[in-house]
């Protein structure tokens, strides 16, 4: 039965591309202006002890531009009461402001952030989370040839500039960038509480993969 609930909750898919578009040209120029901002992220992987190489972020909502980790980094014990707000980036990110404002079906933001990886970077294999459902959505602003974005025991991710997936991280994966550009993807959590546009987002992105 493929209902919204099943699909996210229940499918036990790794990944589901969105049927859904984005000014990601423009969007990636306003990354790309904002380079010099971005900041470390997960340097070293917690509770593992290995590094990952050139993964760097920039919150445009979250609890302020650099503080781009889960809201425990930060003494927080749920979204809820963590105080995100649009953050100092915002006014030099109008096109995707305006574009998460009024397009993208959402009814409140926790952490979006853009996420770089520099050329010849590398994401160690992990894991975010423990439970397996379909959570944040990934989109491409950019995706080189040689990026490979790989995913435990399904192989890798089909990413090509301009996509958006929804995925479910409880599966260990990581990624590398073999190529000489800097790569540049959006990463959006939030809560979409009972969004109809965002159900039917999900209904008809599955039955336009065809899936079964």
């Amino acid at each position: 039965m493929t209902t919204f609930k099943w699909i996210i909750n229940e499918s036990k898919l790794p990944w589901l591309k969105l049927d859904i578009e984005f000014p990601y040209q423009e969007m990636l120029k306003e990354a790309q202006a904002l380079k010099n901002e971005f900041v470390a992220h997960r340097p070293i992987e917690r509770n593992a002890g290995y590094r990952h190489k050139g993964w760097h972020s920039l919150c445009l909502h979250g609890i302020s531009s650099k503080q781009t980790e889960h809201y425990t980094h930060y003494g927080y014990s749920s979204n809820e009461e963590t105080p995100y707000i649009w953050t100092e980036i915002a006014d030099a990110c109008p096109i995707s402001v305006k574009w998460l404002k009024n397009i993208y079906p959402c009814d409140e933001y926790y952490r979006v952030r853009f996420l770089l990886l520099e050329p010849r970077g590398m994401i160690a294999p992990h894991r975010d989370m423990d439970e397996h459902k379909l959570s944040p959505v990934n989109i491409a602003l950019s995706h080189p040839k040689k990026c490979y974005f790989k995913m435990l025991d399904h192989g890798i991710i089909p990413f090509s500039e301009g996509d958006a997936f929804m995925l479910d991280v409880a599966n260990k994966h990581a990624y590398i960038n073999k190529s000489n550009q800097d790569r540049y993807h959006m990463i959006i959590h939030g809560n979409y509480k009972s969004n109809k546009h965002w159900k039917e987002l999900i209904e008809n992105s599955y039955k336009k993969n065809g899936i079964k």
